[in-house]
C-alpha cells in the first residue's frame, strides 16, 4: 500500500501530487492550501523552513485559492534569465511581505476570506481546525479560535467552536463591514499602475517594450508622470496619481532621488511596490531598499516577461 502523500508546505495528507518534468516541478493539490506548483529546490528549502513561517506560506496559497487566481509556481530564488510561463514567486516573498502584519489587518482579510465563501447572507460555514487555520492566518487551533471569537466579539460574525470545527454566519453587522471594506478599497479596483523611474532618453525603449507592455499584459494601465498632461505642480500630481494607483512599480536603474521618495509614499500608503532595476546599476542601489526583492532585468524583452509575471503572482484580481 503507497504511502498517503503530504502537502511539504502545511503538512497535510489526502494531497494530490503530480511531477511537471518539463519545468522540473511537481504540482500539489492540497486540501487546506489548494493547488499550488513548487520547484525541485524550494521543494527541499521547505523541509528546513519554521513552522510559523509555513503557515504564511499556506495562508498565502489559500487566500489565492479563494480569490480564484491561477496557479502559481514556488521558488526558492529566481536565477538571472530564467524565464517562465506562469505566474512565479519565492518563498521568501511570502514570508517576507505577504502575511498581515498586524491583528487588525488579520481581521479584515478573515472577514474577505469568509465572504468569499459565502453565498448568501445568513450562510453557515464549516471551518475544520487543524485544517483551515490558513483562512484565518491562524497559526495553530488556539490562535484560530482566539480570531474567530474576536470578530464574533465584534459583532461581524456569529460563531460556534466544537469539536474539531468551527461554523461560521456573516452577520448583518459583518455585512455591513464587508462593505466598508470594499468601499474603503475600492483602490483596489483601480487599474492605473504608477511608474517611479528616471526619464532619461535611454530607458524610452525599456518604458515601450518592457514597462508598459508588462503592464497593459497583466491587465493594468502604466502611467509615467511626464507623460500626463496636467496644469498642476508635479509634486503634487505625483501624490495625488499614487494614491489613484493599484500599486507602483519603482526601478532604480539610473537611482533617480524621487524613485526612491514615491516608493517610500507608496509604501507609506500600504500599496503594493514591485522593486527593479537594470543589471549594470544593481549594485548601487541604497541599503534601505536592498532587502526588498528586485527584478534585476537585462533588456526590454528580459524586463517585460519578469515584471508581467510578477504582477500577475503578487497583485491579487
Amino acid at each position: 500500500m503507497s504511502e498517503p502523500i503530504v502537502c511539504p508546505v502545511c503538512g497535510q495528507d489526502g494531497t494530490d501530487a503530480q511531477k511537471n518534468g518539463r519545468r522540473d516541478t511537481t504540482i500539489f493539490n492540497c486540501p487546506t492550501c489548494g493547488e499550488y506548483e513548487i520547484s525541485n529546490p524550494a521543494l527541499r528549502d521547505m523541509k528546513h523552513i519554521a513552522s510559523e513561517d509555513k503557515v504564511k506560506v499556506s495562508s498565502y496559497l489559500r487566500e489565492r485559492h479563494l480569490r480564484g487566481e491561477p496557479t502559481i509556481l514556488l521558488l526558492g530564488e529566481v536565477q538571472p534569465g530564467t524565464s517562465f510561463e506562469v505566474p512565479v514567486i519565492t518563498i521568501g516573498e511570502i514570508i517576507r511581505e505577504k502575511f498581515p502584519s498586524s491583528v487588525s489587518e488579520r481581521l479584515n482579510r478573515i472577514m474577505q476570506n469568509i465572504h468569499r465563501k459565502s453565498t448568501y447572507p445568513g450562510e453557515k460555514i464549516r471551518f475544520m481546525t487543524g485544517r483551515d487555520w490558513p483562512v484565518f492566518f491562524a497559526e495553530n487551533d488556539q490562535a484560530m479560535i482566539f480570531l474567530a471569537k474576536t470578530l464574533q466579539d465584534k459583532g461581524w460574525i456569529s460563531c460556534s467552536p466544537a469539536m474539531g470545527v468551527i461554523d461560521v454566519t456573516l452577520t448583518e453587522m459583518g455585512w455591513n463591514r464587508i462593505a466598508e471594506l470594499e468601499r474603503g478599497g475600492a483602490r483596489t479596483e483601480s487599474k492605473q499602475v504608477f511608474v517611479a523611474m528616471s526619464f532619461d532618453a535611454s530607458l524610452n525603449s525599456a518604458w515601450e517594450h518592457g514597462f508598459s507592455k508588462a503592464c497593459y499584459a497583466a491587465g493594468y494601465k502604466p502611467l509615467r508622470v511626464d507623460l500626463k498632461e496636467h496644469n498642476e505642480k508635479i509634486c503634487d500630481v505625483i501624490v495625488a496619481e499614487i494614491r489613484n494607483s493599484r500599486f507602483v512599480v519603482a526601478d532604480f536603474t539610473g537611482h533617480r532621488g524621487g524613485v526612491y521618495y514615491e516608493a517610500g509614499f507608496a509604501k507609506g500608503l500600504g500599496l503594493e511596490v514591485i522593486w527593479t532595476c537594470q543589471d549594470i546599476d544593481i549594485d548601487k542601489t541604497h541599503f534601505d531598499t536592498r532587502q526588498y526583492s528586485h527584478i534585476v532585468w537585462k533588456d526590454e524583452a528580459d524586463l517585460f516577461e519578469k515584471l508581467r509575471r510578477r504582477i500577475e503572482a503578487t497583485i491579487p484580481t
